[in-house]
């Protein structure tokens, strides 16, 4: 059965507007949550950490359950979980209410987010580039308007519980494009043949991709998690810090479309993995030694080096794979493992934090994640194969 490729389009950029919301809603009200609920800075952490690991352990399971109920039936079912879990925060005064609801919106993202590149590749292939800055960017959109609109939201509301659960409206928008697409003849019938097949794990240039993924993957959540509650830390009000953080996530908006496009004139893809991965750094150097001389600057140019990570991070296995097989279980092997190791992040700097007293160490340390992320560029040349 054809489909309408406009709508599928408007469907899927509406499905990937919700893999951020649930979780980037969480930073701009984190010291509330840690007051109201009496948790540690480790604990509070989890709340970023348990959906990121989430996504990394399912992203394994999505092709099973693709298989089970269809490929498009499988995405509708995923962003239903997440728009299921994020209005039942409503009620999530309590930890657990609000852990429970981050488990089933972790799972959710997971499928919903791993089977969506394929359906770029079957019914996007000769704009596969453009389509997925597209999508990024949706991503990126979503991630931003719950970053800066919970703390708002929050006031206006009266409390954080419903400011938190408003989210779920995206998701529901979203389920009701997607449904009738779902409800194609042949949903599911497409993109499953790559999972039968192993992942690549003994190949050394999948486990360098890999490795890339996951470090940029752990800088990410580290910084969507803390650099709010930084700045509080350091004497902000908690609207003047989500500031920062709204800046860091709309930055990635340009990062996402504009490097790629760029990146796509030129056959080696590294000068422009470099530049994003500079740019990230020099944002890093910022908040650990000079966090009051441009807070607002350095937002914007980690935001621009995340957002241009991302982004070729997930053109990588296309370039490198000899086919859309491999591509897939390339992308499988580099999700899964990139989000266990991403989640480590967040609650690492929050358990420095109860140790220490400070963020600065943590920062520290990212930035030196940074320089070894780097290195791992100098592999992706052209013509480098991985099957």
């Amino acid at each position: 059965m054809k489909r309408n490729r406009t709508v599928l389009l408007i469907g899927l950029l509406l499905v990937a507007l919700n893999f951020r919301p649930a979780i980037t809603s969480i930073p701009p009200v984190l010291e509330a949550i840690r007051a109201d609920l009496g948790l540690s800075y480790t604990a509070v952490s989890l709340l970023t950490t348990v959906p990121t690991l989430l996504i990394g352990i399912f992203a394994f399971s999505a092709a099973p359950v693709s298989r089970l109920l269809g490929r498009e039936r499988a995405i509708l079912w995923a962003t239903v979980l997440v728009g299921v879990g994020t209005a039942l925060r409503v009620w999530g005064a309590t930890a657990i209410v609000l852990f429970g609801t981050t488990v089933s919106i972790g799972i959710g993202i997971a499928i919903s987010q791993t089977l969506l590149p394929s359906i770029v590749n079957d019914y996007f292939p000769e704009r596969a580039a453009l389509v997925t800055g597209l999508y990024t960017t949706s991503l990126g959109i979503g991630a931003a308007v719950a970053a800066g609109g919970t703390a708002p939201l929050t006031g206006v509301l009266g409390s954080w519980p419903r400011a938190l659960a408003v989210w779920a409206v995206l998701a529901g928008i979203a389920a009701a494009v997607w449904a009738p697409i779902s409800r194609s003849d042949d949903a599911g019938s497409r993109g499953a043949q790559s999972t039968q097949k192993r992942l690549p794990w003994r190949h050394t240039g999948a486990w360098i991709t890999t490795l890339f993924f996951s470090a940029q993957t752990l800088l990410y959540y580290s910084e969507l998690t803390w650099l709010a509650p930084l700045y509080v830390d350091l004497g902000w009000g908690t609207e003047q810090a989500g500031f920062v953080l709204t800046l860091f996530v709309i930055a990635q908006l340009g990062g996402s479309l504009g490097i790629p496009a760029l990146a796509d004139r030129w056959t080696d893809r590294r000068p422009w993995l470099v530049l994003a991965g500079v740019l990230n750094a020099i944002g890093l150097g910022g908040f650990v030694w000079f966090p009051f001389v441009s807070p607002w600057g350095w937002g914007i140019l980690t935001g621009i080096g995340m957002g241009g990570l991302f982004a070729l991070g997930l053109t990588l296995p296309s370039d490198l794979a000899p086919n859309a097989d491999a591509a897939g279980r390339l992308t499988a092997m580099m999700i899964g493992v990139g989000y266990v190791v991403g989640a480590v992040g967040p609650v690492a700097i929050g358990g420095a934090r109860d140790l220490l007293g400070s963020y600065g160490p943590s920062f520290i340390v990212l930035l030196g994640l940074n320089v070894a992320m780097l290195v791992t560029m100098l592999w992706f040349r052209p013509n480098r194969s991985v099957s």
